[in-house]
Parts: C-alpha cells; structure tokens; sequence
C-alpha cells in the first residue's frame, strides 16, 4: 500500500472519529457532586440519643455544608452522641463521660478515622454506613445526615431499588437513573439540612445493609454518567413495573417533557411479577374514612367511577360520589387516593350493587346535596311540566360518553368497590421490570435507557 493511500485512510478513519465524537452533545453546565447529604433521620423519626461505632476512633469537629472541619481525634471506638443537661450535642464514651461538645450550635461532625487500607465507615444504631455523619439539632432532639461519596451512596441505593441477582446490564441501567435523579435533587430536603431522604420519598438506601458485588460492578462501571437532554440534566425517573407501556408524563402530573413519553414496555413479564396483576377491595366504611382523611367529607361513599382514561389505558379522572358531595380527582391523585388498593393508575373500579350503573342527578337546596333519579324529577318545559321517560341515558362531554341504565325499581347500594389493574408505581420513564426483561433479552443498558427516556444520551459528568 503506498504512503498517500496510508494517510488517506488514517485521515478517513480520524475523520469518522471526530464525527462520532461530535454527534455525542456535551455541556460543561452539567455537573455532579462528589458528596451527597443523605436524612437518615429527622422529623418524625427525630433522635435524642444514638450509638456511634467506628473500628479505629473518630475524627470530630463539624460541617460547613459538605466541607469537613476536624477539630480533635477520638480514639474510642464506640460513642454516644446525645443532647446534654445544657442543651447541646455531646459525644460520649460509654459511661457518660463527654468527649466532644458541639460550640456554637453548630451541630457535631464525626468521621470514621481510615487509612488507605482501612476503608471510611461506620456504624449508627446498628447500621453501617459510608462516609460521615453530621448531627445537627432539630427541636427537641437531632437530625442524623450521612454524608457520603456519591457513587459509595449509590451501593445502597441500586441494592435496594434492584435485586443484585438481576442481569447486570439493568443494574447499571438502575445505576444511571440513581445517579441522575439524585444530582437532580440536591437541596430537596434542604429545609432538613440534607439533599435526599433514605426512604421511598427520594430512593430507598439503608447504607451498607445489601451491598453486593453486582452492584459494585454496575455503579463503578457507570462511574459519572448520567443521562442528559439538550445540555441539561434528565428527570430519570422510574418505578418497578408499567404493564405493556410506559405512561406520558403530562397524564400523571400534568406537565410535557420530551422525554418522558409513553413508550412500549412489552419486555416486561407483567402477568408474572410481584404486583405486576393486582386487585383489591374497599367497603363503603373503608372509601369513606379515606375520603375523610384525605380531607374529602363526601359522607358515605355511594359510586366511585373512573370518568376518562389516557391513551395507554391509565385512569385520568375519577370521581367519588356520597350521599352528601361528589369529589372529581385528576391524574396521579387517581392512585394515591386510594393508594392502599390502587398500585397504578391502571384499573377498573365496580361497584357490587346495580346502583353503580344508575344514572342519579345531584340536586340542591342551599344547604344539602340531594341525589335523585331521574324518574324522579320534574323537568320544565316549553309546554309545561313533565316527568322524564326513558330507559337509557347517557352523558358526553364531546369526547367521552357514557350510557346508563335507568328505571323505577329500588337500586341495590353498592356494600364495597373491586379495583383490578396492572403496574406498579406511576409509569413515568423506566419500567425497572421491563429492564430486566431487555437486559435478559441481550440490551445493552444504554439501549435501556435510551429506549425509556426518548432522545436522551449518556453524558460523561465526572
């Protein structure tokens, strides 16, 4: 091959190189940080006293937001941090005798003391953790926030949110969407003094409790990368099962994102997972002491009817009628509203009486509701008063229409109401199930990921 055809072909291949490299968006406004603040407890789980082990001692001092300022070395291996008879944070040996008071209100900051050998963590009440722990007064008692290497938190968040026995394509796929969501959500519990919580309101996480090989594996094999769209950071979110697809994110909280649309999830083994086919009843009592809680008083619940549904079958509106109001919900309020039967927003509801497919008409005097059968109104016409005399009804909104039977025999009430769906969660983004089943298939993670959040790219943060 002579020279000129040499460098041809190395220009052509460079070329093809620099092409590849610049169809691949990067932005230098995304951005991770090293170290996240993770509520351990806090609020309602709010703690006056607590035991601390670390093997080798403790570096104490305090936090200046994630910045570590030693302030003395602690050599006992267990602690108590409590709040002492003056009102601040003391840390303790184990027969009460202070070893380190917080100054100033500004909580207590303690660190495992490591080597390169000896890796950073703790224990807190049992549970071994990574990284540092700040405590910090909250009322009565103290928050407890782990502060820990993001990547190190991600161990315990993917082994809780996957199973490690899970292919390991979908674990990195779960590995990402971790990553994303909580760079996406850094300061949401900032009113706390932390970024994330530790339970199912951000990403479960329980420390080092189910660490695994697997997981080490997928996390350390995505090590900084995240999902982005035009420059930005995704909203990756996900839940453990979607039924055939996946939802559009404007039919569960009423916003668009070009990327959370609904796509197909035919991957996914739905008749044969945990909550993948579910199905459960509410008595009257129950639906109408719910409706009460929930700040809903319709008095006794009569009906319950899905109203509308979204292209892929999901309920969009749904509506509660008692004998002394009716309550109409929209979107993702038509699952959590009756959250203790309802897994997803895709489902049927009947009632066990004929009155659920009654046509009735709410009347009012000032002051009551009033339900009525048609048959039992007066209607006023142009030619005077008449009575209604039909069979059948129907309503329609100009897109919707429903029909109802009707007629002057007593009604049997409805005693309970049978929910049946599919689904898991709110079916926005990836189905975690439907990973699984596209990594069992022989997908590749960014192939999952990619497939789930529609026009995004994997971008290389850190």
């Amino acid at each position: 091959m002579s020279i000129r055809k040499m460098l041809r072909g190395a220009l052509t291949a460079l070329l093809a190189a620099v092409m590849a490299l610049a169809a691949v968006p990067v932005s230098a406004e995304i951005s991770v940080p090293a170290l996240i603040k993770v509520g351990l407890y806090y609020g309602s789980s709010v703690k006056s006293v607590v035991t601390v082990t670390s093997d080798r001692g403790f570096y104490a001092g305090r936090f200046n937001d994630r910045e570590f300022i030693e302030d003395r070395i602690i050599e006992a291996a267990t602690v108590i941090v409590r709040i002492n008879e003056n009102g601040q944070l003391s840390v303790d040996d184990q027969n009460g005798n202070p070893l380190y008071v917080e100054s100033g209100g500004t909580g207590i900051g303690l660190r495992p003391f490591y080597t390169e050998v000896w890796e950073e963590r703790m224990t807190v009440e049992g549970s071994a953790y990574r990284g540092s722990m700040n405590f910090v007064r909250d009322g009565d008692g103290f928050d407890v926030i782990n502060i820990v290497d993001i990547d190190q938190y991600l161990y315990g968040v993917v082994s809780r949110e996957m199973s490690e026995t899970w292919p390991l394509e979908a674990l990195k796929a779960q590995a990402v969407c971790s990553r994303n969501y909580a760079a996406q959500n850094i300061g949401k519990h900032s009113g706390h003094g932390f970024d994330v919580c530790a339970n199912t309101h951000c990403q479960m996480y329980t420390g080092m409790e189910r660490e695994a090989q697997t997981v080490y594996d997928a996390v350390d094999a995505t090590k900084g990368q995240v999902m982005a769209y035009d420059d930005a950071l995704c909203e990756c979110y996900y839940s453990s099962s979607a039924g055939s697809s996946t939802e559009d994110v404007r039919y569960v909280w009423g916003n668009e994102v070009p990327y959370l649309t609904s796509v197909d999830n035919s991957y996914e083994d739905t008749e044969n997972i945990t909550n993948g086919v579910w199905s459960g009843i509410l008595t009257v009592d129950e639906a109408s002491t719910i409706m009460r809680n929930k700040g809903y008083d319709v008095g006794d619940v009569q009906k319950i009817e899905a109203l509308e549904y979204s292209p892929s079958g999901r309920v969009t509106k749904l509506r509660v009628t008692g004998n002394t109001a009716i309550k109409t919900v929209e979107l993702e309020e038509c699952r959590t509203l009756f959250s203790t039967v309802t897994k997803s927003q895709s489902f049927t509801v009947v009632g066990d009486g004929d009155a659920q497919g009654q046509a009735y008409v709410a009347v009012t005097d000032g002051g009551s509701l009033i339900r009525q059968r048609p048959t039992q109104l007066e209607l006023l016409t142009g030619s005077g008063r008449a009575q209604l005399d039909r069979s059948e009804l129907y309503v329609t909104n100009g897109t919707y229409q429903k029909t109802y039977a009707d007629s002057d025999a007593e009604s049997t009430p409805n005693t309970s109401f049978i929910f049946k769906g599919t689904g898991w969660g709110h079916g926005v983004g990836m189905s975690q199930y439907g990973a699984k089943g596209m990594a069992e298939n022989g997908y590749t993670y960014d192939e999952i990921l990619t497939h789930y959040f529609s026009g995004a790219y994997i971008h290389q943060a850190y």
